[in-house]
């Protein structure tokens, strides 16, 4: 909030004050600029109630804005705009396989379900062959004698063991040969009892060492800076036996090669483009494929080694089409006929609804109104009885509510429009605040600002055009709001409304289907022109003068509204106005101070010669 100063200070003070004269000349400069001061005095309290009018607009957009999004936003579960939260038929199921849900053009009645003999289904690619490589490596001819006594880190499914080539380990190899030995200390450093136990097994065939792990990760690690101990092992630190999806596509570990010397893979998707460098990698891939219009999920499986595609429409026929343009990263990831992928293809849902034969591709469809999601089928089981039931008592409270809330909107504006004016209580400059108590500067304001918005046009405007909509001519439907017993308080309650409940109630029992038009007709429809209405005053897109009527003329705090509005433009030139009045004021006041500071330097040469001629009369 503003400040208003009092200027009861002399902005320009230079000369001598009075010394020679007695004469108060703060007081005597103060006097002659008087007419300066109050000129800026006004201009002060001219800002301050024009804050004050600012904050009492944008209380107004604010009860308009709480309001829409209460009653006429698409995203409250209250959106009178919709025909759905009309929707009073309510729908039950006598099975769990199905769930029901109504819509606005169900009726009362029952819909029987003979049986759902098949779900629909999606179509599934899936690589039938590991995706990874092995994790493999040719053995040196110098072992075991120049591992002993190394060690090497052993990761399984991220728990993480060291085997040590140690002194037992030698005897083991001794005894039964390096294949057991080996699978000995791998046994020890998991804890396996029993080979039922074991879930890394050790092969060793032709100087080739394998550790096979079926739907486990398995990853080996040089331990510190020793790599050559892996290096005779025939492994590089950090293989594994899984995919690293982080990895460029350059530098994964893929069963199948991709093609040599390709720097860009394309393909496509039922007919949507891709493109991947060969730095890119298969996290890249997944991520992009899953986020496109191809109407895909791709996902890789630790467990199974293997990439699966699925198509998200469900049903028959051939919803996943993959076309590689160039390289063979599709094949690559074994998700092609040619890389031997395995395809399972999507199937219709099949069911009988009063004993008819449906065959639907999804198991979300709608039958009279009612949106039924299949979850299971219903073989040998009895039929499925969705009811329907009318239930309007659940649009009681909200509407009453709708009421409630508009009658507190228009009580607001009412409120601004037709407060007192309290011409003699002006904003208070800094000098009368410190002459009053808090509590008498409360009440002082609270006059000063009564009455900023009295007969405002804006307001008053906004006003009588809700009226106009809620209390007016216009019916959709053959009904109007005050068939549903919602009619005018009365004259003295400008505007605002009273509810009959009885009157309601048995309005929404008997004519649900009219109220819903009333109120959702994208034309006529009393919430879609209540709607409008709130938009002209408060509308937020847009630049200055394109905007709602109330924010072009006080804008909405953390916007660019904020200072792009007719308020704060005026509060603006007003300050520069004020700031070229204070300058002059200075100005004045020096002009001021030199007449006195002459006079006192006159009178001070006077005084002395006045001396000088006692001196020689004395004589």
């Amino acid at each position: 909030m503003t400040m208003i100063s009092s200027l009861s200070s002399l902005s320009a003070k230079t000369g001598i004050g009075g010394l020679v004269s007695g004469m108060d000349i703060d007081d005597l400069v103060k006097s002659l600029t008087a007419g300066s001061r109050q000129k800026i005095l006004q201009q002060q309290q001219k800002v301050q109630k024009l804050e004050w009018k600012q904050t009492a607009y944008r209380s107004v957009i604010k009860a308009l804005s709480e309001f829409q999004s209460s009653y006429l936003d698409v995203l409250s579960k209250t959106n009178l705009r919709s025909a759905s939260f009309f929707n009073t038929v309510k729908a039950t199921s006598s099975s769990p396989a199905i769930s029901v849900t109504s819509t606005s053009s169900a009726s009362a009645g029952t819909i029987t379900i003979n049986s759902i003999s098949q779900l629909a289904t999606s179509q599934r690619i899936t690589g039938s062959a590991p995706a990874s490589s092995p994790l493999a490596g040719t053995l040196s001819s110098d072992l075991p004698d120049s591992i002993a006594d190394k060690s090497i880190s052993i990761t399984l499914d991220g728990k993480v063991k060291t085997l040590t080539f140690d002194s037992t380990f030698m005897d083991n190899v001794d005894a039964f040969g390096f294949e057991t030995a080996l699978q000995k200390a791998v046994d020890s450093a998991y804890g396996v009892m029993s080979p039922e136990e074991r879930i890394i097994h050790v092969s060793v065939a032709d100087d080739e060492l394998s550790f096979i792990a079926e739907g486990s990760q398995v990853t080996i690690k040089a331990v510190g800076d020793d790599t050559d101990t892996l290096s005779k092992l025939g492994f590089t630190s950090g293989q594994s036996n899984r995919l690293s999806l982080s990895s460029p596509l350059h530098m994964t570990s893929l069963a199948a090669n991709l093609d040599e010397g390709t720097e860009t893979f394309r393909f496509t998707i039922n007919s949507v483009d891709f493109e991947f460098s060969h730095t890119e990698s298969i996290s890249a891939v997944i991520n992009k494929v899953n986020s496109s219009k191809a109407g895909v999920t791709l996902s890789y499986s630790s467990i199974t080694d293997s990439f699966t595609m699925v198509a998200k429409n469900t049903g028959a026929g051939e919803n996943i089409n993959i076309q590689e343009i160039d390289g063979n990263l599709m094949a690559a990831l074994g998700l092609t006929p040619e890389s031997g992928v395995s395809v399972v293809y999507g199937k219709n849902a099949l069911l009988t609804v009063n004993n008819t034969d449906i065959i639907r591709s999804s198991n979300d469809i709608t039958i009279d109104g009612v949106n039924i999601k299949l979850l299971q089928t219903t073989e040998d089981e009895k039929p499925i009885t969705i009811t329907l039931e009318e239930d309007s008592s659940s649009l009681m409270d909200p509407i009453k509510k709708f009421v409630e809330d508009y009658n507190t909107m228009i009580d607001l504006i009412n409120g601004l429009t037709k407060e007192t004016v309290f011409s003699d209580f002006q904003p208070l400059s800094d000098e009368q605040r410190d002459e009053m108590s808090e509590k008498e500067i409360e009440k002082w304001e609270e006059k000063a600002k009564s009455g900023l918005l009295r007969g405002d046009s804006l307001l008053r405007g906004i006003a009588s055009r809700l009226q106009t909509v809620m209390m007016g001519t216009a019916q959709s439907g053959g009904i109007s709001l005050y068939d549903m017993g919602i009619t005018s308080a009365g004259y003295q309650e400008n505007g605002k409304l009273k509810i009959d409940e009885n009157k309601l109630a048995e309005a929404l029992r008997t004519r649900g289907s009219e109220i819903r038009d009333l109120f959702t007709d994208p034309e006529k429809g009393l919430a879609n022109r209540i709607n409008d209405v709130i938009n002209t005053a408060i509308k937020r897109s847009g630049v200055k003068n394109q905007r709602g009527s109330l924010v072009d003329m006080a804008g909405i705090e953390s916007s660019s509204s904020a200072t792009e509005n007719n308020i704060s433009e005026t509060i603006n030139r007003t300050n520069k106005l004020i700031a070229s009045l204070q300058e002059r004021l200075s100005a004045e006041e020096s002009k001021q101070w030199r007449k006195f500071t002459a006079m006192e330097k006159a009178l001070q040469r006077m005084n002395e010669q006045s001396a000088i001629l006692m001196q020689f009369t004395m004589k």
